[in-house]
């Protein structure tokens, strides 16, 4: 998470969009500084050095962890800003610190490569095992989560066809009100589910190693709600973004008995991708844009040719997001219909 930094030092010298696109975990967001506070001076440009950037993140987080004695982050960061510095030391300090205030950041901890200098240490391991532990008690009520919406009035025979939407990393399960009302007037039943493995507070991620828990994480969630909503299992359509399309893409390739089509956007992520696809007679499309590299777009285009063989498959290249053209309603709702064999063809538009 040693990037954490570097990009909260950005706020500084680019733009208030990429300021208000930072994600930080309930409670920690950076206090205002007052307007003449000394960490507001900004060096002209020219000379303004990723060192000084640097120390100017370390006096910002300094300044949280005084102001506020809860604040895990803050901590946590000087941590791993010292040890990435070689300050073993002062990293273990920052860590006890974070730890004594509760830390549960598990996999920030686990992961984080500034982190490799005091991996071995005793007092690292320790405070990884209590942040483990810590982390099992909070994320365990969050992680998997599903929320749902259903149309009003009387399913059709057979029950509601049913949308599984897996969000990106990062991102958490919502459902906004023109999500409800699109799913309602396309007559299905819909559920998100949040990550199965929580980062920070409303933050989730699906498994960076497999899809095996996230195909769990589905089908507990469907055999709970399909009595309950009155859901059709035959009928049961994935949706999904960045690292949710590319678990969304091998659940259709590896498990194509449980889903009968797949809308894919964006596919990312550093699961193996599947070999080999078992989906037969299955309507599915991906999506892939411009501000992706080479490899996610690659990674779209080698889904498409995946599927293409027993498959009906639909591919859209577009140059900019749905922000632009007025959201997921004005770009994918005939697409989606389309999987769904409600729409003749799966060309991006309202209707």
């Amino acid at each position: 998470m040693h990037f954490f930094i570097f990009t909260i030092l950005m706020v500084f010298t680019t733009s208030s969009l990429l300021a208000a696109e930072m994600l930080y975990p309930a409670g920690e967001e950076p206090v205002e500084l007052p307007i003449h506070s000394p960490l507001n001076a900004q060096l002209p440009r020219s000379v303004y050095s990723q060192e000084d950037k640097k120390a100017e993140a370390m006096s910002l987080y300094l300044t949280l962890m005084r102001e506020d004695a809860r604040n895990v982050w803050a901590p946590f960061q000087l941590a791993a800003t010292s040890a990435e510095q070689g300050q073993t030391e002062l990293a273990e300090r920052y860590l006890q610190l974070s730890a004594k205030r509760g830390l549960w950041y598990y996999y920030n901890l686990l992961e984080d490569n500034a982190f490799n200098s005091i991996q071995q240490s005793d007092t690292y391991r320790s405070i990884l095992a209590e942040t483990k532990v810590r982390y099992q008690l909070h994320a365990s009520r969050f992680e998997g989560k599903p929320l749902y919406a259903v149309p009003n009035g009387t399913p059709p025979a057979g029950g509601w066809p049913t949308i599984i939407y897996l969000h990106a990393y990062g991102k958490a399960a919502i459902i906004t009100p023109e999500d409800r009302l699109l799913f309602a007037e396309a007559g299905v039943a819909y559920i998100e589910l949040n990550g199965t493995q929580m980062l920070a507070e409303d933050s989730f991620r699906w498994s960076n190693y497999s899809e095996v828990s996230t195909q769990s994480a589905i089908q507990r969630t469907l055999q709970k709600l399909t009595p309950q909503l009155k859901l059709n299992p035959n009928q049961v359509y994935l949706t999904a973004r960045g690292q949710g399309a590319l678990h969304g893409a091998n659940l259709m390739a590896k498990y194509p008995q449980f889903y009968a089509g797949a809308l894919l956007i964006a596919p990312q992520g550093d699961i193996n991708k599947a070999q080999h696809s078992m989906a037969e007679n299955k309507r599915i499309m991906i999506a892939y844009y411009d501000r992706q590299n080479f490899n996610e777009q690659a990674l779209a285009l080698y889904f498409a040719n995946l599927f293409n063989d027993k498959n009906q498959v639909e591919i859209e290249h577009f140059s900019q997001g749905e922000d632009e053209i007025g959201g997921w309603q004005e770009r994918f709702n005939r697409p989606l219909r389309w999987v769904m064999g409600k729409a003749p063809d799966a060309s991006p538009g309202a209707r």
